[in-house]
């Protein structure tokens, strides 16, 4: 069996910011019902990353998951306007659809699609 701890990992990161995202919709007064259900798809993005540790083929899925998360959250970012802080941002977006072209990529790989 193979530990493949990073695709899990970016899972479990994406579930607690979709928390956090929860959590600010709580103190923005928001509707419960949309409450409920961000705090469940963040509960669900937890579990899948850490099935994702022990079970191989959940690492597309857990990829998809972390890039899909990070940009609606870099979308939402405001983002500094110069500096080393600026390039960071720029690193995120990379990083956001690095992994939602990965993600695909090794889906459809799992799926023998292309091989």
């Amino acid at each position: 069996m193979k530990f493949d701890f990073l695709p899990g990992t970016f899972a479990i990161i994406a579930g607690c910011m979709i928390l956090y995202w929860a959590y600010s919709l709580f103190k923005s007064q928001k509707n419960k019902i949309i409450i409920t259900f961000v705090v469940t798809i963040g509960i669900i993005c937890i579990i899948l990353g850490c099935l994702g540790i022990y079970k191989d083929g959940l690492e597309g899925v857990n990829l998809l998951i972390f890039g899909i998360t990070m940009t609606i959250f870099m979308k939402n970012d405001k983002g500094p306007h110069g500096g080393p802080l600026w390039s960071w941002h720029i690193e995120g977006w990379f990083a956001a659809f690095f992994s939602i072209i990965l993600g695909i990529i090794i889906i459809l790989e799992d799926l023998h699609i292309l091989e």
